[in-house]
């Protein structure tokens, strides 16, 4: 009889050399993240990736998945379930099959995805598609065996569950669509022909607040000097998250004023849109003052990238919120909302348009 058995390792350095190693499982048959078992002990490992094996004969094949646990998961199941069926003497060809197969498509898509987008992108479609695996698994496996059977219901399922599970219609009809790109690209279905439009993820958008001087004062007054000079820079050079989290001392010249958002190793601004920004003097003096010669203007303690802003201004409003409401004013609760949902850049274009309008 065929083995029909696939299982999960990770490739990890033990000592001086690397081995393959069984994962550790949760009580929930979840792989426990980072940990491996070396010589039948647990030890943590959050180097290497993961592989999926299956024996051919008497001959290991090895497959390299990544460094996500639940993306091996996915692909030892997919391989399994086309053993057995082989084994089962259904005549099918593999290569036949994968044509309709979501999760042999997912990987030769992600595969392509990967090479043309930024990792960024790569990341959010990688999650996404997973996802929408794992959603599917539950309801009906038979739609992942062969993507034609899946339905504009089975999307717009999709949608409803990811907003049960707290997200925003906004990111739920995102991820819906995501899925239908997906679904349009490896089945050469025409834009928009697919199961669901752009339409069917609409959602109401809000108007977007804008922060008086003093709500923007208050805010910055409870700062410490690093989160001052976060927010100043975000205030007045109005850059999106991850452009300041990516800046670097090489990118500021402090002779023409001027600050460079450029494509990097790992980041590539929004729309690929590289671009010199202007700086004003206050701004330009406070980032003079605190200058290095290398490395990322906003990093952590030991040096990492400072990932945490949207976090740490979250908390900062919450102290000013509490301050607030001892002194019997309540205004910040209820006007400024907090910062983290409605982007300081508003406020940087509000005050620039301001000032070229006199």
């Amino acid at each position: 009889m065929a083995n029909r058995r696939v299982s999960v390792w990770k490739y990890v350095k033990v000592g001086q050399n690397w081995r393959y190693c069984k994962p550790v499982v949760g009580t929930n048959n979840k792989i426990k993240p980072h940990w491996v078992y070396v010589k039948g002990v647990p030890e943590e490992h959050p180097e290497g990736n993961f592989y999926i094996m299956h024996l051919d004969g008497q001959r290991k094949i090895w497959k390299l998945i990544g460094p996500n646990p639940a993306d091996a998961l996915r692909a030892a199941e997919y391989e399994s379930r086309f053993k057995s069926a082989v084994a089962d003497g259904i005549p099918v060809k593999k290569e036949d099959s994968t044509v309709t197969d979501y999760g042999a498509q997912m990987w030769k898509y992600l595969g392509t995805y990967e090479l043309s987008q930024s990792a960024e992108s790569y990341d959010l479609m990688k999650q996404t598609l997973g996802e929408f695996w794992d959603f599917m698994k539950k309801a009906e496996m038979a739609k992942l065996n062969d993507m034609r059977k899946l339905t504009r219901d089975d999307m717009l399922r999709y949608k409803k569950w990811l907003v049960s599970r707290g997200r925003s219609l906004r990111t739920a009809g995102n991820k819906m669509l995501r899925v239908n790109q997906f679904l349009r690209s490896v089945q050469g279905i025409q834009a928009g022909k697919g199961l669901v439009t752009v339409k069917d993820a609409k959602f109401v958008e809000r108007e977007p607040e804008i922060y008086t001087d003093e709500e923007i004062d208050v805010f910055l007054a409870a700062c410490g000097p690093f989160y001052s000079l976060v927010f100043n820079t975000l205030l007045m050079a109005g850059l999106r998250k991850q452009e300041m989290e990516n800046l670097e001392w090489q990118d500021i010249s402090f002779d023409a004023a001027t600050l460079s958002l450029r494509g990097k190793k790992n980041f590539q601004p929004k729309d690929w849109e590289e671009r010199d920004i202007e700086i004003p003097r206050e701004l330009l003096e406070m980032l003079f003052s605190a200058r290095k010669d290398r490395g990322l203007v906003f990093a952590t303690k030991t040096g990492k990238k400072y990932t945490h802003v949207w976090d740490d201004c979250s908390a900062t409003r919450g102290a000013v919120s509490t301050a607030k409401s001892i002194s019997g004013e309540q205004w910040w609760s209820t006007n400024l909302g907090g910062v983290l949902n409605s982007p300081i850049r508003r406020v940087c274009f509000c005050r620039l348009t301001q000032s070229r309008s006199r």
